[in-house]
């Protein structure tokens, strides 16, 4: 299969050093600012052994024009508040991505819905992931901590599911695990409430994950968000694999949260490099769909407005 990936930050160049071990094309849609270093090469490092890749291994274009028709799948991994954008500029060119599909592998909720406007939910397919990839370079990036296997699947269509069976046996090949799942959605719930509770609280107390549970007073904020996200998940149908917040919560402080307790908050590392984060997508999504259906989320309102306080 030929793949192209949009976003050459942490996740895309991880994610393509896998499909890469397994003897995949892979073609990366570079910004002009790593453009360069690209044609060096890139490698990946850390929990899964390391990676070195020349420039003759993979493709490299830095404009939307350059696209062909020759892409089985187009994996977004760009930061999310860059999605209306990548979403214009794909449906500029469409007409050459008429047999291909899309793979959404980002924070939060609602992305993938910017997509299917263009490209039919049929083709618009989601990715859960809980994997720590830390830039450390425009062409190096390691992999500091792995909480569960990536899922895939179609949030829209469910029984499409199984068409992404082909992306799931690369990564496998290429050493990374991965499954298909008809319940994408209901993972992606339980990403984003381990996401609202420690990213932006990570950011702002510039602290590890393990440490924000060791203090009654962020283990009472995080609680009251996880409560607020339970609300407004259940007024709008959704669901997740815990039935209760509480329920949530054991897992959570038993489990999640020991597995990446070294783990630095990516909106820290944004921050710290002076880039605009993605509380939009996450925190923000919970307070505006809140809103809408009349539900009170203080808590997560308020971590929105101190991250935007700090963000550049």
């Amino acid at each position: 299969m030929r793949f192209l990936v949009i976003g050459s930050g942490g996740v895309g160049l991880g994610l393509s050093a896998f499909l890469l071990n397994a003897g995949q094309d892979v073609c990366l849609f570079s910004t002009k600012r790593s453009f360069d270093y690209l044609q060096r090469g890139f490698k990946v490092n850390g929990i899964f052994g390391e990676f070195a890749f020349g420039r003759g291994q993979y493709d490299l274009i830095k404009g939307f024009d350059e696209i062909d028709d020759s892409f089985d799948w187009v994996l977004i991994t760009t930061k999310t508040y860059v999605n209306d954008r990548v979403a214009f500029e794909l449906c500029r060119v469409k007409d050459r991505l008429k047999n291909t599909r899309l793979l959404v592998v980002q924070n939060g909720w609602g992305n993938a819905e910017r997509f299917e406007g263009c490209f039919f939910k049929e083709r618009v397919f989601s990715a859960r992931i809980i994997t720590g990839f830390y830039r450390k370079s425009p062409n190096e990036v390691e992999i500091t901590v792995h909480a569960d296997k990536m899922v895939l699947g179609n949030i829209f269509k469910k029984e499409l599911s199984s068409q992404t069976q082909g992306v799931v046996d690369a990564l496998n090949r290429g050493g990374f695990d991965a499954v298909v799942s008809e319940e994408v959605d209901k993972h992606l719930w339980a990403k984003l409430l381990y996401n609202c509770a420690l990213n932006p609280l990570g950011a702002i107390l510039r602290t590890e994950y393990g440490k924000l549970a060791e203090k009654p007073q962020t283990k009472r904020i995080m609680d009251r968000i996880i409560d607020e996200i339970f609300d407004v998940m259940h007024a709008y149908g959704y669901e997740t694999f815990f039935k209760s917040a509480a329920e949530y919560k054991d897992v959570f402080y038993s489990k999640l949260i020991p597995l990446t307790y070294t783990h630095r908050s990516s909106m820290l590392q944004d921050i710290e490099n002076l880039q605009k984060t993605e509380i939009d997508s996450l925190n923000g999504i919970v307070v505006r769909l809140g809103k809408d259906k009349g539900i009170p989320t203080p808590y997560n309102e308020f971590i929105v407005e101190l991250i935007k306080a700090i963000e550049p």
